[in-house]
């Protein structure tokens, strides 16, 4: 790792550390749940988490994962779609300007419930993803799910040109961390976090997952990437309503007034409209100053997820399905409210592994006998 790279960690773990005696309790830690007000009441436009890594079998190959539709329940399996008034898009930057270079849209189409004589799933939803990067236009079913049968549906993984891989559909949220207990320290509801339980394990995520050529995005510079979502408004134009780059930015940074810009705008005007005041945020939260308040800064704005392909892909270096929470919470595990030195929450990974193989994250719950 770099000298600036060490000096990054050092700032976050000096400022998080330092987060968790001063924090107000309005902030809660959810990744990307529902952490807007105008996100809330839309679970298929709600991005939950992004994800940027190379495949772990073929490091040629780069895989793109968003979630929507969170904290998922087994017995409501068949109603987690995803939106046919909607648009799915990944933008990748290589050349370091904050400009998508290349984009990715998916859409969906309007899905048809079965007859209950075929009760374990919903049929008839397909999905289209154009690439902007020479890459023949993709279609292909999304992976029916289950909420009868003990055993969930199989992936259905589509196969396009050029090497294309994608998926559709239900999966194990793979997104672990004890939030419940972190709002009840930050309220002063108790000292510390005690009960060491993933609060989203046993919930289930609508996810998109592509595999891409690195070759045709790579040029040599570390990608930037994001994710957004986009609802088609009555007069057919198209608005942005979230956006997701490292996870849990808007959570902690934002201020709660400026979410609903931040979710509607591009990480190019970053800069202008944000810094200011995450500095400031940095600067109430944190008592950063100096330097270390400017590498601070530097680090979160603007928000796009990095990923040097030359490196080992690890939060911040891009974000695999198994890193913690990420380069927002890398918090001083040894404050008093840790669940015990060195361990923050006491939850150390997903509650079922994930995979190695395409899609890689885990299969989706099903209902109990």
């Amino acid at each position: 790792m770099s000298a600036v790279g060490k000096l990054s960690w050092r700032v976050l773990l000096l400022g998080l550390g330092i987060l968790l005696s001063s924090l107000q309790p309005q902030a809660a830690i959810a990744s990307d749940h529902r952490e807007a007000p105008g996100i809330a009441d839309k679970p298929m436009l709600d991005i939950a988490d992004f994800y940027a890594f190379l495949s772990p079998t073929n490091s040629n190959r780069l895989v793109l994962v968003m979630t929507v539709n969170g904290y998922g329940l087994p017995p409501l399996s068949k109603t987690y779609l995803f939106s046919d008034k909607a648009r799915y898009k990944f933008y990748i930057d290589n050349d370091g300007d904050t400009r998508p270079d290349h984009s990715i849209v998916v859409t969906f189409s309007k899905p048809q419930f079965a007859h209950f004589t075929d009760p374990d799933h919903f049929s008839g939803q397909t999905f289209s993803a154009a690439f902007s990067m020479g890459i023949p236009t993709l279609n292909g079913p999304v992976t029916p799910a289950t909420q009868v049968y003990y055993v969930p549906t199989a992936p259905v993984i589509v196969d396009g040109a050029k090497g294309v891989r994608m998926f559709t559909g239900l999966r194990d949220d793979p997104f672990f961390f004890d939030n419940v207990d972190s709002d009840r320290v930050f309220a002063g509801l108790q000292p510390k976090f005690m009960s060491g339980k993933d609060r989203f394990a046993g919930f289930n995520v609508s996810a998109i997952v592509i595999e891409i050529p690195l070759s045709s995005v790579y040029r040599g510079r570390p990608l930037a990437l994001w994710a957004t979502t986009e609802e088609q408004t009555p007069r057919g134009e198209w608005k942005q309503v979230q956006r997701v780059g490292h996870p849990a930015i808007k959570g902690v940074y934002v201020p709660d007034e400026m979410a609903e810009l931040f979710n509607s705008s591009q990480p190019i005007d970053d800069v202008r409209n944000f810094k200011a005041p995450i500095t400031a945020s940095a600067q109430r939260l944190f008592h950063l100053s100096g330097d270390t308040l400017t590498t601070l800064v530097d680090t979160v704005v603007p928000d796009t997820l990095k990923l040097d392909p030359t490196k080992p892909i690890k939060m911040p270096n891009g974000r695999t399905l198994d890193d913690p929470l990420g380069l927002m919470f890398w918090f001083n595990l040894y404050t008093p409210i840790a669940y015990a030195p060195g361990d923050l929450d006491g939850v150390h990974g997903n509650d079922v592994p994930n995979s190695k193989y395409f899609p890689y994250l885990a299969p989706p719950h099903t209902v109990p006998r």
